[in-house]
């Protein structure tokens, strides 16, 4: 059976795998969440438009490093690696499922392979900042879905989908009571999430993790909870201003762009930098990295460190404590 199926791809195209990866009833193509294989079925259809007709034969090393290359060169660097991302699991497929011989050299060929870094964030969103979107979120604009949104996302340091969930077709996996127009809505935070005492449970969208937290300790919550004209027993806890249902993403982050430039924040401080400023604000008050890691929840430390910026400032910090305790030392 494994000679047939060799015999059957011998010869395969670049685009004959992509197609494979993108339809066969094994791939973990079709495991992706609804967002995340629409992105990925972007890249997939670019690279078969550039690069499809290429045999997998033709393909070595310099190949792949040209193609980087021609991605990288426009100063696309995040992009390039998303492109190469997509290639090294679509060859890892290859190999595991098809036993497609040209994709175990690839696969080898491509872990030994370095390319360019992706440079890191470096700017975050601090405390002033987000209570200034608050206020002008629910002041200035009357949108108070977003200013409780803001709220939420720094002081719990969550990212935007916990907070305003996601609409997916209705054929996608996952329960809900919220529909509409053929969508559905999952994974945001919900009234019932909150219990008499204040604390909330949710279940994290990314990694499946249960966190509680205690409203009482998240001041930029409590207050904004303070100026809603809703609640709920049940239901998202983010709801659109206007149309009375959850928002969706690009719209939130359209309408959180227009608060930041009316307030006046820089243009490269994006909504998502919220996790980020948060993260850094335990840090430089002297939180313990790995309960901020826990806080976060993080899977392992060098994330929390990655999210946590303002490095120059913690170097000092880190410096002035060194020379306080040596000069302590000599009297």
């Amino acid at each position: 059976m494994i000679e047939e199926n060799r015999e059957v791809h011998n010869g395969m195209t670049f685009a004959g795998l992509i197609d494979q990866y993108q339809t066969h009833k094994a791939s973990n193509f079709h495991k992706l969440r609804y967002h995340v294989r629409q992105n990925a079925a972007t890249l997939l259809r670019r690279l078969k438009l550039a690069h499809g007709e290429t045999p997998l034969t033709g393909i070595r090393a310099s190949t792949v490093q040209i193609w980087y290359d021609e991605w990288a060169g426009t100063g696309h660097v995040a992009q390039a690696h998303a492109f190469i991302a997509q290639m090294r699991t679509v060859f890892g497929f290859g190999l595991l499922m098809l036993e497609e011989k040209e994709c175990e050299r690839l696969c080898i060929t491509m872990n030994k392979m370095r390319f360019r870094h992706v440079q890191p964030r470096t700017v975050w969103l601090t405390a002033d900042q987000a209570t200034a979107i608050r206020q002008a979120a629910r002041e200035h604009f009357g949108w108070y879905s977003i200013a409780l949104a803001q709220a939420f996302q720094f002081e719990l340091m969550f990212r935007q989908k916990d907070i305003i969930g996601e609409w997916v077709p209705e054929a996608e996996p996952g329960e809900t009571d919220v529909h509409h127009n053929g969508m559905k809505w999952l994974r945001g935070i919900r009234w019932e999430e909150i219990d008499d005492a204040m604390v909330l449970h949710h279940i994290t969208s990314k990694r499946q993790k249960p966190i509680d937290i205690d409203l009482h300790k998240a001041p930029m919550v409590l207050e904004e909870l303070t100026h809603l004209n809703y609640r709920a027993p049940t239901g998202p806890i983010i709801i659109c201003d206007t149309s009375g249902l959850p928002w969706t993403q690009s719209e939130f982050r359209r309408k959180w762009r227009l608060v930041a430039n009316h307030v006046g924040i820089p243009k490269e401080v994006r909504n998502q930098d919220s996790r980020a400023g948060a993260i850094t604000e335990a840090t430089e008050a002297g939180a313990d990295i790995e309960h901020v890691r826990h806080a976060a929840t993080h899977s392992d430390i060098t994330q929390t460190q990655r999210y946590s910026r303002g490095a120059a400032k913690k170097i000092e910090a880190v410096q002035d404590k060194r020379l306080a305790h040596r000069y302590r030392n000599d009297g």
